[in-house]
């Protein structure tokens, strides 16, 4: 099957996911709705690598070996008598036990695992008293975490847009308050749109918006916080888009989870 079939396939679950979350009965639940589910349906289970599909070793030398051969692998779990004991750290060349510091709830929702992952790169998965995965911050490119991260952003660009008060005509209040060239661009989008054009708002991105708002007063952000919003945005909306292309991108992904809920009231 092509890529681009793939693809298509991926978006239209995508879509379907964001639909179930987001319809009840055929109405469009508040924000505060939205977020409970967010907390209770996706979990750290849901996305980690389960035990049975993990390359691990049997001892120290073999781990060793493994990781070797497995370059992309940060750590090489090793198993004795049917448990993950302990782990090869490829970065540190050692063996280390596992400890309680390493492990997590498989019931840990996908937005508390975010802030946990900002202190470490990586955790063994808890579930009944057994390690039954391993979660990396890698893992944060999965499409449930970028689903999660889609309906926050949009809730977030949603109350933002509804903040603005636009005086006069859609057109001359973004001509006044966007920058010349960003104000040319929508506005030949909304011409070139004609009869199917309903307003040149409908042309604004989440980082447009947000300016705004600060603008008018409704919102707080730095610049460089918006600039990470529609980035994450940017690639919670696109299925073979990432949300943290390295380590230093959890730190921001958390502090955009943070100001979200912070705006959301949550």
């Amino acid at each position: 099957m092509s890529l681009e079939l793939n693809s298509a396939a991926a978006n239209m679950a995508y879509k379907e996911q964001i639909q179930r979350l987001t319809v009840t009965g055929g109405a469009m639940p508040s924000v505060e709705e939205t977020l409970e589910r967010l907390a209770v349906t996706f979990v750290v289970c849901d996305i980690m690598v389960h035990d049975n599909s993990l390359v691990c070793a049997e001892d120290e030398a073999e781990a060793a070996g493994l990781s070797k051969t497995n370059p992309d692998f940060s750590v090489i779990p090793i198993r004795q008598n049917g448990r993950l004991t302990s782990y090869f750290d490829r970065d540190t060349g050692r063996t280390k036990e596992i400890t309680v510091d390493d492990l997590i709830s498989g019931g840990m929702s996908l937005l508390d695992l975010v802030e946990f992952l900002e202190d470490r790169e990586f955790a063994f998965v808890l579930n009944r008293r057994h390690i039954d995965g391993y979660v990396h911050f890698s893992d944060l490119n999965h499409h449930l975490v970028k689903l999660t991260f889609y309906m926050i952003l949009e809730a977030v660009e949603r109350l933002g847009l509804d903040s603005l008060r636009p005086v006069g005509s859609d057109q001359e209040y973004l001509r006044e308050n966007l920058p010349s060239a960003r104000f040319q661009q929508i506005a030949a989008q909304y011409k070139r749109a004609g009869d199917a054009g309903r307003s040149p708002f409908s042309y604004l991105n989440i980082a447009d918006v947000l300016r705004l708002a600060v603008k008018e007063g409704s919102f707080q952000l730095e610049d460089h916080l918006i600039r990470d919003m529609k980035r994450m945005r940017d690639g919670a909306a696109h299925v073979l888009a990432n949300l943290v292309s390295d380590y230093d991108d959890v730190k921001r992904l958390a502090n955009v989870k943070r100001k979200c809920l912070r705006i959301l009231g949550a």
